[in-house]
C-alpha cells in the first residue's frame, strides 16, 4: 500500500511547476556524504556535521574545520549534533566523544575547561537550547541532560516512570513551558520546564518506535514516528492523532515552514504537505536534481531548505515557489541531459526550443501546466529560434535549416540549404527570424541576412556579409530593421534598402526596442542603448558583463545578464538598473541568448537547465550580502581577534604589536550561494583615499611596512545595479617606546635642550674666551694705562715736588732779596732816588711773596694728582679754610715744618700754630699724630 501511494504521489508530481534542487557535495568541498546535522550562526556561516568531521559552508564552498585542537580527551570526529547558542557558542555533539565547543566570536576551538563536559564515551545525538538559555542534550542510550545558564556541570533528567524511554532522545521542540522530546519507546513525552516533570501525551494510535522527531509552530505540534507515520496534536481533544494525508510514510524528520509541513524519509524521498495537498520529491524525478532519497534532518538556512542525506551530501531547495518557479521537463527527456532552453515564443501557449531535446509546448493558462513534445521524429534536436508568420510557426535550427509548422505543431514544410528544398536558403544555421514590412520575413543565418518573399529566400545585398556574417538577432521597430551581428557591429536597414551602421567592439546577443530607443544586449559590454546617433550605456561592462536576453514591458525592461535577472527603468533621461534575482535564484543554470519572454505578470526565463517563471509583481531588489572580517594575520601568524561585520557598531581597534612588518585581513561575503559579479575594493583612510581593487575572487588584503598609528580600513563590495556593502574597522600599529609620541616629544625636548645647552656652553665658552681676551686686553690696556698713569703720576709728583721746591727756593730767594733791599734801604746816605727805588723794589717783592697765583696752580695740580684725597678732605671736613686745606696738602707731601714755613712764607712757629688749629678741626686728640692722620685720609 505504501509503495502504491508513493507511486501515485510521484505521478501527480510530474505535472505543473517544480522546485529544482541544488546539491552540496565533494565538488563544493564537502568530502563526506553523510550529513547528520546543519545549523546557521548569526554571522551567516552554515555549519555541517558529518560522519567524518565538521565543515563550515559559505558562498558555495565547504571548508573542513579542525575543532579538536583544544581538547585533552581522545574523541571521535563523527559529528552527530550541532547547536548555536544564544551567546554565540557552537556546541558539537560527537559519537563516542561527548560535547566540545567552538567560539563563534573568533572562530576558534574552546578548551575543555570552558565547556562543561559530558563523559567522552557518550554519543550526543541531539542538542537544543530553550528560550531561557538552558541547553538540552540527548544521548544514545545514556539519558537526557540539561545545562542551566552559567552552570559549570550538566544535570541528568530523571524519571522513574519514563527513564528507559528518555535514554535515547533524538529531537526537542519548545512550546511555552512545554519541551517536547522525541525519544525512543512507545510514548510521546514532554517536560514541564518549570519543575522538570516528565509527562506522557495522549495518543490515539500506536507510536512505538526507536526513533522520533518533533516540531512545533504556534499551537501546532507534530511528531514524526519512524515506521508509524505522522501524529498531529488535536488542540480540541488534547490528543495526538495520525495524519492520514501522509499515511503510511516512515518519517525521519518533520519541519514546519510557514503553513507547509516538510517530512524527510530514509529511502522514500521528501514530502511536503500544504493546504491538503501533498507533493513528493524524489531522485526518480530527474528534473528536480535530487541525488538521493535517504534524507535525515530538514533545516531553515536563509531562504532555503537544507536537507542532510545519508549518501549524497546536502540537498538544497528554495522554500517558496511564489516568486520563482521552474517548468517541469517532459518525461521523455533523458535524466542526464541538461535540457537547455535556447528559444522561447508565446503563441497559444509557451513554445520552448531545447538544445538537444527539440521543441516542447506548454499550456500556461492553468495552475498545472501541461507539457507536450512536438514531433521529435521530424523536428530538429536543437531549436535555435522561433517566430510566428501568419498562422504558421517558423522554427530555426542548428545546421538543419528551417521548419514550418501549423498552429498545432504539425510539420508543413522544410527548407535546407544546398539541397533540393533550399529555395535560395544559403545557410542552414538559423540564428534569428523577424517579420517586417508587409509579409516579408527576414532570416539571420551564419552566412549573412536573407528575406523570404513568400516564394523563395532572397539575399538583398551584392555583398553577402554587408550587414554582418553571423546574424545574432533582428529587431523591427516599424520603420527600420536593426541587425545585430557577432563580429561586425550593428546595422539599420530602412524600407528603401538604405543601410546605416554603428560600430561596436562586442558581439550583439539580443535586441529590443523601448520608448523609441534600441536596447542592445552585448557579450562583455553590458547593455547599451541607441537613439538618434547617440550610443549610451545602460549597464557598464566594468566586470565584463554579458546581457543574454531582453524583454520589454510598459514601464520596465527586463534583462538576463551574467549577474542575474535585472530590471531597467528610464527616468529623467537616465538609465537605472537594479538586480532583482541572482542567477542561482533562477534555478536554470546560466541564461541563454534571446530566451526571455514577458507575458502578463510572468517572466519566462530560459537557461541551461530549463525554464524559470518569475512573478514580476513579487520582485524584490537583490542585495550584496554582508561582509565579515574572519581572519587577521600578523607576520604570517594568526591573531586571536573577534569577527567584525559591516553592520557592527563596535569600533574597538585591532591592535598589532610593535615591530609588525606585514598584516593580512581575510574577509568573506556572507551568503550560502556563490555570488557572481561582485567586485571588491579597499582603502586606508589614514594613508591613501584612493580605492584599491582586489583581484577577481580574492578575499584577502595584504599590507606591509605601515608606520605606527591608528588606521581605518574600508572594504567595499559592489555589484552593478545593487547598493554596495561597506565593511569598516579600525586597527592600530603599536610603536616601540622610542616610537611613541611622548618619547619623541621627550627626545625632542632633550635633544633641543642638549643642542641648546651645547650651543649655550659653546657660546658661553666663546663669550668667556672673548671676554677673557677682552679682560686681558683691558688689563693690558689698564696696565699700560696704569703704567702711563704711574709715569704721569710720578711725573706729576716730580713736577709737584719740583714745583714746591722751586716755589720754596723762589720764595726763599725773594725773601733774601727783600731782606737785602731792606738792609740797603736802611743804610744812611742813600740818595732819595735810590732809596725810592729800593723801597719800590721791596714793595714789589712783598706783592710777589703774597701772591696766590702759584698756589692756585699748585692746588689744581695737587687735586688732579690726589683727587680722592682732596674730595674726601673737603667732604668730611667742610669747615676747613683754604689755608688749612693748603697746609693739609703740604703735610700730605711729608714736608717738614721748615719746608712748610718756607713754602707758606711764614715762620716755623706759625706753622706749628697752624698745625695745632688744623688738628683741633680734625677732631684729633692731643696725642694723635696729625701727619699720620693726614696720610690715612
Amino acid at each position: 500500500m505504501r509503495r502504491l501511494l508513493t507511486l501515485l504521489l510521484f505521478v501527480l508530481s510530474l505535472s505543473g511547476f517544480c522546485q529544482e534542487a541544488r546539491l552540496i557535495d565533494a565538488s563544493q568541498g564537502l568530502n563526506n556524504p553523510t550529513v547528520y546535522d546543519i545549523v546557521q550562526d548569526h554571522w551567516g556561516f552554515v555549519w555541517i556535521g558529518t560522519r567524518d568531521g565538521l565543515y563550515r559552508y559559505n558562498e558555495g564552498k565547504a571548508i573542513n574545520i579542525s575543532f579538536l585542537d583544544s581538547t585533552t580527551e581522545r574523541r571521535s570526529n563523527n559529528v552527530q549534533s550541532l547547536l548555536v547558542s544564544q551567546d554565540s557558542i557552537l556546541y558539537i555533539g560527537l559519537q563516542l566523544g561527548g560535547v566540545v565547543s567552538f567560539d563563534l566570536s573568533n572562530l576558534s576551538a574552546r578548551p575543555d575547561k570552558k565547556c562543561p563536559q559530558l563523559p567522552s564515551n557518550y554519543s550526543i545525538i541531539s542538542l537544543y537550547e530553550t528560550k531561557d538559555g538552558t541547553i538540552w542534550a540527548g544521548t544514545s542510550g545514556i539519558g537526557s541532560y540539561f545545562l542551566r545558564p552559567g552552570a559549570d556541570r550538566w544535570q541528568q533528567l530523571t524519571s522513574k516512570l519514563h527513564g528507559l524511554d528518555i535514554s535515547f532522545c533524538f529531537d526537542f521542540a519548545e512550546q511555552g513551558d512545554t519541551l517536547w522530546m522525541a525519544t525512543t519507546g512507545s510514548k510521546l513525552l514532554y517536560v514541564l520546564q518549570s519543575n522538570n516533570t516528565i509527562l506522557s501525551a495522549l495518543v490515539n494510535g500506536e507510536v512505538s518506535s526507536f526513533r522520533k522527531s518533533v516540531d512545533v509552530r504556534g499551537g501546532d505540534v507534530v511528531f514524526g514516528v519512524e515506521d508509524q507515520g505522522l501524529f498531529r496534536l488535536n488542540t480540541t481533544s488534547g490528543a495526538f492523532e495520525r495524519d492520514a494525508t501522509l499515511d503510511p510514510i516512515g518519517p525521519r524528520d518533520v519541519h514546519f515552514d510557514g503553513d507547509d509541513l516538510w517530512v524527510s524519509t530514509d529511502g522514500e524521498g521528501l514530502y511536503r504537505s500544504a493546504d491538503g495537498r501533498v507533493d513528493h520529491y524524489s531522485k526518480y524525478q530527474p528534473q528536480l536534481g535530487f541525488a538521493s532519497d535517504q534524507f535525515y534532518g530538514i533545516y531553515d538556512i536563509s531562504d532555503q531548505l537544507w536537507l542532510g542525506t545519508f549518501n549524497s551530501g546536502i540537498t538544497v531547495l528554495p522554500k517558496s515557489e511564489r516568486i520563482v518557479r521552474t517548468l517541469l521537463k517532459h518525461e521523455d527527456f533523458a535524466y542526464s541531459g541538461l535540457q537547455s532552453s535556447i528559444a522561447l515564443l508565446e503563441h497559444n501557449g509557451l513554445w520552448v526550443g531545447y538544445d538537444g531535446d527539440g521543441l516542447v509546448r506548454y499550456t500556461t493558462d492553468t495552475d498545472k501546466p501541461t507539457v507536450r513534445r512536438i514531433n521529435p521524429a521530424l523536428l530538429p534536436d536543437v531549436v535555435t529560434s522561433l517566430e510566428t508568420y501568419g498562422d504558421e510557426l517558423w522554427v530555426g535550427s542548428l545546421s538543419e535549416g528551417l521548419f514550418i509548422l501549423d498552429g498545432q505543431g504539425k510539420l508543413k514544410r522544410r527548407f535546407l540549404a544546398s539541397s533540393g528544398i533550399a529555395f535560395g536558403l544559403i545557410n542552414s544555421n538559423i540564428w534569428s527570424i523577424e517579420q517586417t514590412w508587409g509579409d516579408s520575413l527576414w532570416i539571420g543565418t551564419l552566412s549573412g541576412l536573407q528575406y523570404w518573399n513568400g516564394q523563395e529566400f532572397i539575399s538583398p545585398f551584392q555583398v553577402p556579409w554587408r550587414v554582418g556574417r553571423n546574424i545574432m538577432d533582428l529587431e523591427f521597430t516599424g520603420s527600420e530593421l536593426w541587425v545585430g551581428s557577432e563580429f561586425m557591429g550593428l546595422h539599420s536597414i530602412d524600407s528603401n534598402g538604405g543601410i546605416f551602421s554603428v560600430a561596436l567592439d562586442n558581439s550583439v546577443l539580443d535586441l529590443s526596442s523601448f520608448g523609441g530607443q534600441l536596447i542592445i544586449g552585448t557579450e562583455g559590454a553590458g547593455i547599451l542603448s541607441y537613439r538618434e546617433g547617440i550610443l549610451d550605456t545602460v549597464l557598464k561592462n566594468s566586470d565584463y558583463i554579458n546581457c543574454y536576453a531582453l524583454a520589454t514591458g510598459d514601464h520596465y525592461i527586463y534583462a538576463t545578464t551574467s549577474l542575474g535577472l535585472g530590471r531597467i527603468q528610464y527616468i529623467n533621461n537616465l538609465w537605472e538598473f537594479e538586480l532583482i534575482r541572482e542567477i542561482d535564484e533562477l534555478q536554470i543554470g546560466l541564461p541563454n541568448r534571446k530566451s526571455l519572454i514577458l507575458k502578463g505578470e510572468n517572466l519566462y526565463v530560459g537557461g541551461t537547465k530549463g525554464v524559470a517563471i518569475v512573478n514580476v509583481n513579487d520582485i524584490r531588489t537583490a542585495e550584496v550580502p554582508n561582509l565579515l572580517l574572519t581572519d587577521v594575520y600578523a607576520d604570517n601568524e594568526k591573531q586571536s581577534t573577534k569577527l567584525i561585520k559591516n553592520a557592527n557598531q563596535d569600533r574597538h581597534p585591532i591592535a598589532f604589536n610593535a615591530g609588525t612588518k606585514s598584516i593580512r585581513f581575510s574577509f568573506e561575503l556572507m551568503s550560502p550561494s556563490f555570488q557572481r559579479g561582485v567586485s571588491f575594493h579597499y582603502k586606508l583612510s589614514s594613508n591613501d583615499e584612493r580605492w584599491m581593487n582586489l583581484p577577481q575572487g580574492s578575499r584577502i588584503i595584504d599590507l606591509s611596512e605601515l608606520d605606527p598609528g591608528k588606521y581605518t580600513i574600508e572594504i567595499s563590495a559592489t555589484k552593478s545595479g545593487v547598493a554596495p556593502q561597506i565593511l569598516s574597522f579600525d586597527f592600530v600599529m603599536k610603536a616601540f617606546f622610542w616610537q611613541q609620541w611622548w618619547f619623541k616629544l621627550i627626545m625632542f625636548v632633550v635633544i633641543t635642550f642638549l643642542v641648546g645647552a651645547a650651543v649655550f656652553f659653546f657660546q658661553d665658552r666663546k663669550f668667556r674666551l672673548t671676554r677673557l681676551k677682552l679682560v686681558e686686553t683691558e688689563r693690558e690696556l689698564l696696565k699700560a694705562r696704569a703704567s702711563e698713569l704711574e709715569v704721569k703720576t710720578e711725573k706729576q709728583k716730580t713736577e709737584l715736588s719740583f714745583q714746591l721746591l722751586k716755589t720754596s727756593s723762589r720764595l726763599e730767594l725773594l725773601q733774601s732779596f727783600k731782606e737785602r733791599l731792606v738792609k740797603e734801604s736802611e743804610k744812611k746816605g742813600r740818595a732819595e732816588e735810590v732809596l725810592k727805588f729800593l723801597k719800590g723794589m721791596t714793595r714789589e717783592l712783598n706783592r710777589e711773596l703774597q701772591s696766590e697765583n702759584y698756589w692756585d696752580h699748585f692746588e689744581r695740580n695737587y687735586r688732579e694728582l690726589h683727587e680722592d684725597f682732596s674730595a674726601k678732605l673737603k667732604a668730611e671736613y667742610p669747615t676747613l679754610t683754604k689755608g688749612e686745606i693748603r697746609l693739609s696738602y703740604l703735610l700730605r707731601q711729608q714736608m717738614s715744618n721748615k719746608e712748610v714755613a718756607n713754602v707758606l712764607n711764614v715762620s716755623p712757629a706759625a706753622v706749628e700754630k697752624a698745625k695745632y688749629r688744623l688738628k683741633k678741626k680734625l677732631d684729633l686728640e692731643k696725642g694723635d699724630s696729625l701727619d699720620e692722620f693726614i696720610q690715612k685720609i
